[in-house]
């Protein structure tokens, strides 16, 4: 009995921290990694997920978008997150014809926690974390069209005891050159076993275009949460230089926070960030708002051949 009791308070307090650090972005609580966007690119333009195609890296993004990718590349990066927790991501692409392979792997933690008993005696303390490993793959349909899935396993290890199971996603994406024009869709983390948690499944939906006579690109994303709830991102990228970009974005987070209002939380779901391309390297950055939460930062490296 002492330790269900012992068990029951420290899940409720790992549920708390990751109420916390997930409530502004409208989700369930399990597997939060999968509703995070470890690109620093979407970081920036506010989450938008559903189009890229930029010829990078999209890390837990639309798996169609690898298939813009000309060369291998490979890419590392670190998410310095709200109350003390830390995410790191590694991922790959490997072009082959017209068909291109990726690999992911992405890592939480949530730092440590102090274990007691129903007195308050300390008993020592526990980690939590939660890890997803994919591997994807993306084709060219044809002149405009690319496609691509993903299938992945995502895994929570916390105080000894570890659960998980594996995600599918499945995207794809128009793309006219011509125009500047793209859109896409993401169908994202559908459970594949009999998992009893609750998987973070969304559905995105994006359109990005290149103004006529401005250095602007902006992005345009509705995004469904099979919890029914509906977010809205948008974002913008200022091509300065062909080196050099600068990103903002906005999402709908204010408005799911419960809290009201107030001076902090008006800029909740406003993000920026800045892109550079140098001899190979790309270096991204990225700044999130979380209102009265906090903020976010993230930077990553990726190299291309």
């Amino acid at each position: 009995m002492y330790y269900k009791v012992m068990n029951l308070i420290n899940i409720r307090f790992i549920l708390s921290l990751m109420l916390l650090a997930g409530g502004a972005m409208a989700e369930t609580p399990s597997h939060q990694l999968l509703t995070y966007p470890f690109s620093s690119r979407s970081a920036a333009m506010g989450g938008s997920r559903a189009v890229d195609a930029s010829g990078n890296i999209d890390l837990q993004g639309n798996p169609a978008s690898a298939s813009f990718v000309q060369g291998l590349q490979g890419q590392a990066g670190f998410v310095n997150h709200l109350v003390g927790i830390q995410g790191f991501a590694a991922g790959g692409v490997l072009p082959l014809e017209r068909h291109r392979i990726s690999g992911e792997l992405i890592y939480f933690d949530y730092g440590l926690f102090n274990r007691t008993d129903i007195v308050g005696t300390n008993q020592g303390t526990f980690g939590y974390h939660e890890l997803a490993a994919a591997l994807g793959y993306a084709f060219k349909f044809s002149e405009g069209i690319r496609m691509g899935g993903r299938v992945g396993r995502s895994t929570r290890v916390a105080d000894g005891s570890t659960s998980g199971d594996f995600y599918y996603d499945l995207g794809g994406v128009y793309h006219n050159l011509q125009d500047s024009l793209t859109v896409g869709v993401y169908l994202a983390s559908i459970a594949l076993g009999e998992s009893d948690e609750t998987f973070p499944t969304q559905l995105h939906i994006g359109s990005s275009k290149i103004l006529s006579h401005l250095p602007l690109r902006l992005n345009l994303e509705g995004i469904y949460g099979f919890n029914e709830q509906i977010r809205f991102a948008l974002g913008g990228e200022i091509m300065i230089h062909p080196n050099f970009r600068v990103r903002l974005g906005v999402n709908s987070n204010r408005f799911d926070l419960q809290t009201g209002v107030t001076e902090s939380d008006f800029i909740a779901g406003a993000s920026g960030g800045f892109a550079i391309d140098w001899q190979g390297m790309l270096i991204e950055s990225a700044t999130q708002s979380f209102g009265a939460t906090g903020w976010v930062s993230q930077i990553s490296i990726a190299y291309h051949l």
